[in-house]
């Protein structure tokens, strides 16, 4: 590959500069998740005339990449320059054909899950500062959003009917009382506020749950009336943004395919496991032909949980402690010294969490990450327990954020981790960073399976979940790309997982809500299983496997496709 010029490299190194600053200046919510303060008291701008110069640079700044040679760029630099890429063509995209910021629902319920996550990492009266002047702006951007939202009405842009009944429904309720008890969080939390403050974020709480209370109606008069029970992004768009924003070349029919192989290969395994789980589950059948019997006995098991909600935190360190001393003796991954965990209850008003992992701020490495738990003891029953503390803690979720935070807490513009915290990706319909998270955390699940990690119910979970997660491919493929309506999609995961219809029209709120996030987590996976394996044949008896998953962890959230060129010698 022959080099760029030395006065190209120039020019893209002072464009990244200036593009990471004008987007965090857009995006000052992203900036706080990222560990950047200086915008914790702003929040977006959905004026007509921000989302303007907002697009206008996503289309100057793509203009300006396509003029340089970035594929000749030093490897560090390559990578930034595809990033900055693929991020500002979805932007101009989204924009330009499809309109999509005037039906996106998502930016109705962004001011709050942007909250939940600064309010779990307020330490001090000034963090709780910013945090209700924060708030005070939700009234602003609420009406801001209700402007969008008409104007899509106006010209044809319809969201989908059942994401505003779910909504209307169950989310700004919940949220609206969230409201009511948020000026009592910072003393719950140890956190002792000035008079004149105290006051500040009663007063902007009180405003917030009432801007939520006129949006609540607005979706239920103005929007509901006429949203649309068919809205999926449709064949071509499916296909571009697998090409665009996740890097596979692959067709959907081609993926399809893929999912259902990791279906009958996951049933295979469960039978194969039945002996054990025959011998070893009080219970058991004496054979599980399938994820159907699998399931069934799963809830069987399920109704076992720690006895009192007190004992929830207990179970995971305890199981988080196993897996690192596990992964050190197998010399499957490095855990740094003096790693801190932080693990504490989910904040109020999150709802239908069992546990999330708050990845550590990459820009702000005085700060941990948390895995954050709902404090109830039966929505833990133990048999999952491990899988979620491998997924969320070590070797999954929280030991990757930490080796990206040390790896790149110094780096002056981090393109590469724009987008990579859930809900603002959520609120961007861009998930082509999830593939490497939620890829790498389930690819980090099944490592531990194949090692032996788990017990036999613990296995059996640990296939579960694997087969779940190619039923979604199918479902979610199937849905947007017109192959299913939404009838043919609830009787393919009633028959094919074993779902209840009520927890099957669940999952498909989910894939029309969020399109293409439920995906990542398989084909992210298999990826990476994929370039491990090409990885350990190429090497030989030089491959070291924790030296492996370092060398993964120093490229950042990348398309896991896009690093077989660098990790993989030409042949």
């Amino acid at each position: 590959m022959s080099q760029a010029p030395p006065h190209d490299l120039d020019a893209f190194v002072q464009l990244r500069a200036s593009f990471f600053g004008h987007y965090l200046r857009a995006q000052p919510e992203e900036a706080t998740t990222l560990g950047l303060h200086h915008l914790d008291d702003q929040l977006k701008d959905l004026s007509p005339a921000a989302l303007g110069d907002e697009y206008a640079l996503h289309r100057d700044v793509l203009a300006r990449l396509e003029r340089l040679p970035g594929e000749d760029f030093p490897t560090e630099a390559r990578l930034d320059w595809r990033a900055m890429r693929d991020l500002t063509r979805f932007h101009v995209h989204a924009y330009e054909d499809l309109r999509g910021h005037r039906r996106n629902l998502e930016l109705s319920t962004y001011p709050h899950t942007m909250l939940q996550y600064q309010i779990g990492q307020a330490e001090t009266p000034e963090d709780w500062a910013a945090i209700a002047s924060r708030a005070a702006r939700i009234p602003t951007f609420l009406q801001q959003q209700e402007h969008l939202l008409a104007e899509g009405l106006a010209t044809g842009e319809v969201p989908d009917v059942y994401t505003v009944r779910d909504l209307a429904g169950d989310q700004l309720p919940v949220i609206m009382r969230y409201f009511e008890h948020l000026p009592e969080v910072p003393g719950a939390h140890g956190v002792l506020l000035p008079e004149n403050e105290r006051r500040a974020l009663q007063h902007a709480a009180r405003e917030a749950r009432g801007a939520f209370a006129a949006h609540h109606r607005f979706l239920r008069e103005r929007v509901l009336p006429h949203a649309s029970p068919s809205v999926v992004l449709g064949a071509d768009e499916y296909t571009w943004r697998l090409r665009h924003t996740f890097g596979l070349t692959a067709s959907p029919e081609e993926l399809v395919r893929q999912a259902q192989d990791v279906l009958a290969q996951a049933q295979h395994a469960l039978h194969r496991l039945s002996g054990a789980v025959a011998r070893e589950v009080p219970g058991a059948p004496p054979s599980l032909s399938g994820l159907v019997e699998a399931r069934e006995l799963l809830a069987q098991l399920e109704a076992h949980h720690p006895a009192r909600d007190e004992d929830v935190i207990p179970l995971y360190r305890e199981l988080i402690a196993h897996a690192e001393q596990f992964v050190h003796e197998q010399g499957m991954f490095h855990v740094p010294e003096g790693l801190r965990l932080g693990i504490k209850p989910l904040p109020p008003g999150m709802v239908d969490v069992r546990g999330t992992n708050w990845p550590a701020p990459l820009l702000d490495p005085r700060k941990v990450g948390w895995f954050v738990l709902a404090p109830m003891a039966p929505a833990h029953p133990t048999v999952w327990a491990a899988l979620l503390a491998v997924h969320e803690g070590i070797p999954g979720h929280f030991l990757q954020s930490v080796a990206w935070q040390r790896a790149f807490s110094r780096h002056p513009a981090p393109v590469r981790f724009l987008l990579v915290t859930d809900h603002v990706a959520m609120a961007r319909g861009h998930f082509g960073n999830m593939l490497n998270i939620e890829g790498y955390a389930t690819y980090a699940e099944e490592r531990m399976r194949r090692a032996g990690f788990y017990t036999t119910a613990e296995e059996l979970t640990a296939l579960v979940a694997r087969a779940l997660r190619a039923v979604r491919v199918v479902v979610d493929i199937g849905l947007h790309t017109e192959r299913m309506d939404d009838e043919a999609a609830a009787r393919y995961l009633v028959h094919h997982a074993s779902m209840p219809e009520p927890h099957a029209r669940r999952e498909i709120l989910r894939f029309k809500r969020i399109p293409m996030q439920s995906i990542t987590y398989l084909l992210g996976a298999l990826e990476f299983e994929r370039l491990e394996a090409d990885c350990r044949r190429q090497r030989g008896e030089h491959f070291d496997e924790a030296g492996f998953h370092d060398e993964l962890f120093s490229f950042g959230p990348v398309p896991p496709a896009q690093l077989r060129p660098f990790m993989l010698a030409p042949e």
